[in-house]
């Protein structure tokens, strides 16, 4: 093989290459953006055990100015506490990035309304953070949540 054919074949090969990790990145996103989806729908119907099955068992939740929550059932109990004050939530992802097969972190953002002392809803956004663990069941589910208000 002649220089000129090398040459081709490895720009082939890299270019292959990135444009398989570029597809791998966009499917890994839509499955997580397809279990936030998930998610949303499991808090907007405020049903703690469904959202609760997000999560690993060890899992950790970081609310804003709260200590850390951990454990599933803890996250739940935690989370159904904002039922009455955050309605029509919905989360997007704005980043993916995978740390080997089997982790993954993401960056993103929620919308919600919150409720006020007279029932009005007022929309807010929150930024928040998701360490992902693919189980021995191919089910992507939180280890870490954290999220806080967007200024």
């Amino acid at each position: 093989m002649n220089m000129t054919k090398t040459a081709a074949v490895l720009v082939a090969l890299i270019v292959s290459t990135v444009a398989a990790n570029a597809v791998a990145e966009q499917s890994l996103q839509a499955i997580i953006q397809e279990r936030e989806n998930q998610w949303s729908a499991a808090y907007n119907a405020n049903d703690p055990e469904r959202l609760g099955a997000f999560y690993e068992s060890d899992a950790i939740l970081i609310p804003p100015g709260s200590q850390p929550v951990l454990g599933r059932a803890l996250i739940a109990e935690t989370l159904s506490g904002l039922f009455a004050v955050l309605k029509n939530v919905t989360l997007t992802v704005e980043e993916v990035r995978p740390l080997g097969d089997n982790f993954a972190v993401e960056i993103g953002r929620s919308n919600f309304e919150a409720v006020g002392e007279d029932g009005s809803l007022t929309p807010g956004t929150d930024n928040y953070q998701v360490v992902w663990h693919k189980g021995d069941d191919g089910v992507w589910r939180y280890v870490t949540d954290m999220f806080n208000p967007r200024g």
